[in-house]
């Protein structure tokens, strides 16, 4: 059995689970800055971030089906408008007469109907690199350029504001994903279930460490040992042993209402029926979370899948699949929350967008602009959307698709090739943040980016 030492969690910290990131906390420790100042966050609101690992293809996602020039780059992949002489199945879901979803997000259509979703459209910035490593660290972190020495915007979230509770960052995985790396604690758990920690290198023989392991362990390392006398001279700056102390003290009292919370039989509402998707009982443990009370207002999942450089399929084929899973899986999460979804705002995040032509294969390579999506009670959504050219409505109008359409003729993509961005990301990012959460350390949280109002969250 794997021994629990101090130089074990140190040196397993990119795979514990449950644990928060003690590296950054050393870094940090060592930083001569003053801790950034803390806010209190809104009570009972939680984020849930769902990234597309791989780049999904925003314009089969929220197809621009009123653009002429979309089916003609698309020949093989463009999704039918809802006029078009096809099988019903096959069509864009009309959202507005110019924009739609795909054909395999009906679950989701009632959500925009009733107000509680909206898409944003031509989200990126201004230095993708298209590489997935570097971009999805810059999505990550929030930083562009030296993402290295960055840790997780959501984390910065964590470290700069106050929760009401034990538990307030969870990713469901088996490893903290970039975007909760940091100084503030974070919990990163297969399910509620199941509590164990992975090892960094599963070899035979060698069992995972149980949660009374886990807590015996912090206890040992970070709570009762002996403390080194030596202190920093800034007295606003604590040394290493209390972060890690501290950390290790809010890390078990997560624990503990974790293991509480595994103890108890979880019964979805009657009518969230999840489909059996990996998406799903990811969403499925969050749902539980929330109902728990435990204060959760961060929650990040991942949905691998989306590089469709080729045979991406239209409305199906691979990338239908996984539209179905996403959109089935959010439906599902939505009604299992019921009244408690006007406090919780799910939003995806990707790479980057695609081409905007379909390449030789029938798929499409690494792109810049892309589509977001937004669910919960704080979208602000209607009917009207901004056309080609035009700027974004007013913060009190209402519309499903939101942005300024950069639209798609040779003359109009960025580098002939593309889908322009007109939204900087950070700007939606900051809106989750101050708008939802309630954290206003923006310079902190997105440091080096002058924020401008996206007006998509109330």
């Amino acid at each position: 059995m794997t021994t629990l030492t101090r130089r074990h969690f140190l040196t397993t910290a990119g795979t514990l689970a449950m644990v928060s990131t003690f590296a950054p906390l050393l870094r940090f420790a060592g930083a001569d800055q003053p801790l950034p100042s803390v806010r209190s966050v809104n009570r009972n609101k939680t984020l849930v971030t769902i990234f597309l690992r791989g780049g999904a293809d925003g314009l089969n996602l929220v197809v621009p089906f009123a653009d002429e020039h979309y089916a003609k780059i698309r020949r093989s992949i463009a999704i039918p408008g809802p006029a078009a002489d096809a099988e019903r199945a096959a069509k864009a879901i009309d959202l507005d007469g110019r924009f739609g979803l795909h054909p395999r997000f009906s679950a989701l259509k009632p959500l925009f109907d009733s107000g509680h979703a909206a898409a944003l459209h031509a989200v990126g910035y201004a230095h993708n690199t298209r590489s997935h490593f570097e971009e999805q660290d810059t999505w990550e972190t929030g930083v562009i350029g030296n993402t290295l020495a960055s840790d997780g915007w959501l984390n910065r979230h964590l470290a700069t504001s106050a929760g009401h509770g034990p538990i307030r960052a969870v990713a469901i995985g088996d490893n903290l994903p970039r975007i909760l790396h940091g100084q503030a604690t974070a919990f990163a758990i297969r399910g509620v279930e199941d509590l164990t920690i992975p090892v960094s290198q599963p070899r035979p023989g060698v069992r995972s460490a149980s949660p009374e392991q886990v807590a015996r362990a912090l206890e040992a390392a970070y709570c009762c040992g002996p403390r080194d006398t030596a202190r920093t001279t800034n007295p606003d700056i604590p040394d290493a042993e209390d972060l890690l102390t501290r950390s290790a003290g809010v890390t078990l009292e997560g624990v503990e209402q974790l293991q509480a919370l595994a103890r108890t039989k979880y019964e979805p509402a009657p009518d969230a029926r999840y489909p059996n998707s990996d998406l799903s009982r990811k969403l499925q443990q969050v749902a539980r979370l929330i109902k728990a009370d435990l204060g959760l207002e961060v929650a990040q999942v991942d949905l691998g899948g989306w590089d469709t450089h080729s045979n991406q399929g239209a409305a199906t084929g691979q990338f239908g699949n996984l539209a179905q899973q996403l959109g089935d899986a959010i439906a599902a999460f939505t009604r299992d929350l019921g009244d408690r979804m006007n406090d919780v705002l799910v939003v995806t995040l990707t790479d980057f967008g695609r081409t905007a032509a379909e390449n030789g294969t029938n798929g499409t390579d690494h792109g810049w602009g892309n589509a977001l999506l937004m669910v919960g009670g704080a979208v602000r959504s209607g009917t009207a959307t901004a056309h080609a050219g035009e700027n974004l409505p007013s913060p009190t109008a209402g519309r499903m698709v939101l942005g300024k359409w950069p639209g798609l003729a040779p003359d109009q993509l960025h580098q002939k090739r593309d889908l322009l961005h007109t939204t900087d990301f950070r700007d939606v990012l900051a809106e989750c943040v101050t708008a939802h959460l309630g954290n206003t350390n923006l310079s902190t949280i997105f440091p080096a980016h002058t924020i401008t109002p996206v007006g998509a969250i109330t």
